[in-house]
């Protein structure tokens, strides 16, 4: 376990200097953050290295070197994995509360990164507002209590190939990867936007995905 976390804890910091993944040239808008963000790849992360103050004063933002990141104490613990903001940030009528960043592993899983945003804003309004951002076939579906997208590969595969498919939720076979864009509720009225990554992750792969 200890070799596992080592390995994604170092392929993240190596990503912040190796530029796989392009950052865009042109300036975006606040909304563009969930466009981005739903790429669950490290587009974001080269835009907040250009624009840190894209979200607002109440957003603590971390450079690491080509990238920066919305910052929280550590990734590998409970305590330490969020970052609850000062304010609300106000992105097209969602409110988002706050930024979740872990990083865990399981003996029968694999590695397993999970990041993205508490909103203020019930799953179906956040589905619709970020189903309205994204071309056809990358929309989340609506998968019984949940929306989601996911996306499979396999280790060998190129690096940006994935597959669509897979089900939410399910521990990926040994040599595969999932990864998934997913709405959940919280609380009433509250939900979770989440990408998350788990199964046979590579030090390359988590570089492309995770820059920061």
């Amino acid at each position: 376990m200890f070799k596992l976390l080592s390995l994604l804890t170092c392929a993240l910091v190596l990503g912040s200097s190796t530029a796989l993944a392009q950052a865009p040239s042109t300036k975006v808008t606040p909304e563009d953050v969930l466009r981005q963000f739903a790429l669950c790849d490290s587009s974001l992360f080269y835009t907040l290295k250009k624009q840190p103050n894209l979200l607002g004063p109440s957003v603590q933002i971390d450079n690491r070197g080509d990238v920066a990141t919305i910052s929280v104490p550590d990734p590998l613990s409970d305590k330490g994995n969020s970052q609850v903001f000062k304010s609300p940030v106000n992105i097209g009528g969602l409110q988002i509360l706050s930024w979740h960043n872990e990083i865990s592993y399981d003996v029968d899983i694999g590695g397993i990164l999970f990041w993205g945003f508490k909103i203020g804003n019930d799953p179906a309004t956040v589905a619709k507002k970020l189903n309205a951002l994204l071309p056809s076939d990358r929309k989340l579906l609506h998968l019984g209590s949940e929306w989601a997208r996911p996306e499979m590969r396999s280790i060998g595969d190129p690096i940006d190939t994935w597959k669509t498919g897979g089900q939410s939720g399910t521990v990926a076979e040994k040599g595969t990867i999932e990864r998934v864009l997913l709405i959940e509720a919280e609380s009433p009225g509250k939900s979770s936007l989440y990408c998350s990554l788990q199964g046979s992750l590579t030090a390359p792969l988590l570089r492309n995905l995770r820059a920061d």
